[in-house]
């Protein structure tokens, strides 16, 4: 990281690092979005459910490959704010080695076992072929993915947010061009969404590796030892991460389970368009999320216990700004966001407008909850910051999906992840007061 906190406006250093990566966010979910959008025109419900029960394999990925790259970023963040760039390339060399070996025995596993997968999935009867056509595809590019992910967060911790937002932005346009080719002229279906997708990522990865191999970023790539008390160290500062990632996989599947059984394929259709929304908001929350991590993870490398606090307060204000605004322009705007997706289908159309006006009540907690989790990343508290993830993710959700819809009927579906998020706030929020009184502040 370039300078430090304490030398600038922490709200100019706050806006440098979260603008680039709200940004960034806001275009990897686009990527999403423009598929979930193409592939509502041309095939349809049965394509958009289709995606959403590929969803738990994915997040597994994610939570791996976030899990790994934010426990070596945050430690790596920590050795420079210490002056020790010896150490910092070691570990953000170790993190890069670490995800691509394990992504790739996972990604094997799902290769060899890609029947029963889909099975479990769900993907059954008429949905079998649209999921195999798109999986079976994806499952080649899910690597280039997890690996932008990884390069990225290091992108950023150097002070080039700006420069990991090119690499997306670019990738992006790629995509949009691609799947108009493959999905709209070419009727390549729901190989063509992988496809377009798939090669958009290729490219993104080959901008990023291309930045590292040049040797004219901060970090570096350096010889590294198998160490695994360093090993654990990543594991451990990532764990909240890989909860929260492998939590929403769990839920997702629990949510296509129930929908599929009690609404059928145009409630999981309904549920992805919801999902699509979610997001996209999501992301953006993200994106300021990770503008905070790595000042706050440098502040306390550097025990600036003050500048901590201020990009705190900062952040928390974004988030909460951002989910009131997505929960107004949501809840105004329904119908006319549905029909981006939906076309001719009057009962996905009522299905998902229902569902999003109160799922959308999640858009004014998920932000602190988020926040929290991070901040307590950054200071090393993995274990509060993994409580927080379990609740939001796991622990509630799972718990209200079981009972809600039998008490409540649909509704109790839809309100699931809004009541969850409500607890959880109550829950993050006195945690962090409790922070402030350790650190006497």
């Amino acid at each position: 990281m370039k300078g430090n906190t304490k030398s600038n406006s922490v709200m100019k250093t706050f806006l440098q690092y979260a603008i680039p990566c709200i940004i960034g966010m806001f275009f990897t979910s686009f990527i999403t979005l423009v598929d979930g959008m193409f592939i509502g025109w041309k095939i349809g419900e049965k394509g958009l459910a289709a995606i959403n029960l590929t969803l738990p394999v994915l997040y597994i990925l994610l939570g791996i490959t976030i899990m790994i790259g934010v426990g070596g970023s945050t430690l790596a963040m920590q050795s420079l704010g210490k002056k020790n760039e010896l150490k910092a390339n070691q570990q953000f060399t170790l993190t890069i080695v670490l995800n691509i070996i394990v992504n790739v025995v996972i990604i094997v596993f799902m290769v060899v076992f890609m029947d029963q997968i889909l099975y479990f999935l769900n993907a059954k009867g008429e949905l079998y072929f649209y999921v195999k056509n798109y999986f079976g595809i994806m499952i080649f590019f899910y690597m280039f993915m997890m690996m932008n992910i990884t390069a990225a967060m290091f992108i950023r911790g150097e002070g080039k947010p700006q420069l990991s937002l090119l690499f997306i932005m670019i990738a992006n346009g790629i995509n949009i061009i691609l799947d108009y080719l493959f999905i709209i002229k070419l009727d390549y279906g729901m190989r063509g969404a992988a496809w377009a997708s798939g090669l958009s990522m290729i490219f993104a990865f080959i901008l990023s590796s291309a930045y590292f191999l040049k040797g004219k970023s901060v970090f570096k790539f350096s010889k590294i030892k198998i160490d695994l008390k360093e090993i654990k160290s990543i594991v451990f500062n990532g764990s909240s991460e890989f909860i929260g990632q492998i939590a929403i996989s769990v839920t997702m599947y629990l949510f296509n389970f129930i929908i599929i059984r009690r609404i059928g394929i145009n409630g999981v259709a309904a549920f992805t368009i919801v999902g699509y929304i979610s997001l996209i908001q999501y992301m953006i929350l993200t994106g300021i999320a990770q503008g905070i991590h790595p000042l706050i993870s440098y502040s306390f490398g550097a025990k600036d216990k003050e500048t901590i606090f201020k990009v705190l307060v900062i952040g928390v204000k974004a988030v909460l700004l951002v989910g009131g605004m997505a929960f107004i322009m949501t809840f105004v705007a329904t119908e006319g966001i549905i029909k981006i997706f939906a076309r001719d289908n009057s009962e996905l159309m009522s299905i998902a407008k229902y569902g999003l006006r109160i799922y959308s009540i999640t858009f004014i907690f998920n932000g602190f909850n988020l926040v929290a989790s991070t901040y307590f990343t950054s200071i090393g508290d993995a274990k509060t910051s993994a409580i927080i993830s379990m609740l939001r993710s796991l622990i509630l959700i799972s718990l209200f999906i079981f009972t809600l819809p039998y008490i409540l009927g649909d509704l109790g579906i839809w309100l699931t992840t809004p009541l969850s998020e409500i607890i959880t706030f109550v829950i993050s929020y006195n945690f962090i007061r409790k922070s402030r009184k350790v650190f006497n502040f």
